[in-house]
């Protein structure tokens, strides 16, 4: 590094990465302070540099229909803008074709078909990333995954199956979700323009937030299994039982929530909190489970509805771990 001019500094660039990326003198280049105090240098056109341009995905007829869709979603969440389905002079087979649009309408938000022939498919990613900030679509995921289990709860208590399936439909929308939010934050974690969009403080968070779309999706599916657990009630389940279903379920909700405002809220002792309530529900669980008898009408799917919200107040305590993780600094000192 080199002074010029008493107010300038100068720094040299290595000439084999001047080169590769063909930059000409006289041309601009970006530089951009990181959080962590590190400089990002983005040549001409840079910004475009971590949009990966076009995946190429080769179809044969040795490939299932589940394992093209694989790979495509492999290639949405690696942040390509653009992903080609092709062959080798033949046609795409029928199965993977369906597959393909069935991937495209249901589970990819943002993402269109604009190119369809024999051999090949071009599907264009045309969602401006990222859309929301973590925390916007944090709360709207965590609002989805919350509403599934107070309809599945509903759902059960009438026993009524067409309601169950409404509810069981909507974890195709929380996946969705989730697979748009987790491609954002693989697109944060070396972009800190996205990083600094989506509200995010350092690439490290990426890791702890992807984690907890993980575990909403969980509980969305947990959420799923109770309303598809309706179809198997005998009548209806006995009013004194349900009671203590539907307490569990407030519970379980209510450290969901206060887990979700740790991490918003960036604040350790919420997270410590919900920690201690997840214990409470655990040990309440066991207590009704302890009550059932086995020759008791339903007691088979009471039992994995009362496992359902146990396993939503324990994905709630991992999502508050990650509140606990990322802001221990905020409660202790360090020696020097």
């Amino acid at each position: 590094m080199q002074l010029s001019g008493g107010s300038t500094y100068i720094i040299s660039l290595p000439k084999n990465w001047i080169e590769e990326l063909k930059i000409k003198v006289g041309e601009n280049v970006t530089i951009i302070k990181n959080s962590n105090k590190s400089l990002t240098l983005i040549p001409k056109e840079g910004e475009n540099q971590t949009k990966k341009s076009t995946a190429v995905i080769l179809s044969n007829q040795k490939d299932s229909g589940e394992s093209i869709k694989r790979k495509i979603i492999a290639a949405y969440l690696s942040g390509y803008k653009t992903i080609k389905i092709t062959t080798k002079g033949m046609r795409i087979p029928a199965e993977h074709s369906r597959s393909i649009r069935e991937l495209v309408r249901s589970t990819m938000i943002g993402t269109e078909i604009v190119e369809s022939s024999s051999e090949n498919i071009i599907i264009q990613i045309l969602t401006r990333l990222p859309e929301l900030s973590f925390e916007t679509a944090l709360k709207r995921m965590y609002l989805m995954a919350n509403n599934m289990v107070l309809e599945a709860i509903e759902a059960l208590e009438e026993a009524d199956t067409s309601h169950a399936d409404e509810v069981a439909n909507m974890d195709d929308e929380v996946d969705r979700f989730g697979l748009y939010m987790r491609r954002n934050l693989v697109l944060a974690v070396g972009n800190e323009n996205f990083l600094q969009d989506m509200g995010l403080r350092k690439p490290s968070d990426c890791l702890g937030h992807r984690a907890i779309v993980s575990r909403i999706e969980r509980i969305a599916d947990h959420a799923s299994l109770i309303a598809k657990r309706t179809k198997f009630i005998e009548g209806k389940i006995d009013s004194k039982i349900f009671v203590k279903i539907k307490k569990l379920s407030e519970k379980s909700l209510e450290v969901f929530e206060k887990s979700i405002m740790a991490v918003q809220e960036h604040d350790f002792e919420k997270g410590e909190k919900v920690a201690e309530k997840v214990y409470q529900v655990i040990e309440e669980e066991k207590q009704i489970m302890s009550k059932i008898k086995e020759t008791e009408k339903n007691s088979t799917i009471i039992r994995f509805v009362l496992e359902d919200l146990r396993r939503i107040a324990e994905y709630s305590s991992d999502i508050a771990e990650v509140a606990i993780d990322e802001n221990i600094q905020n409660i202790i000192t360090e020696e020097r």
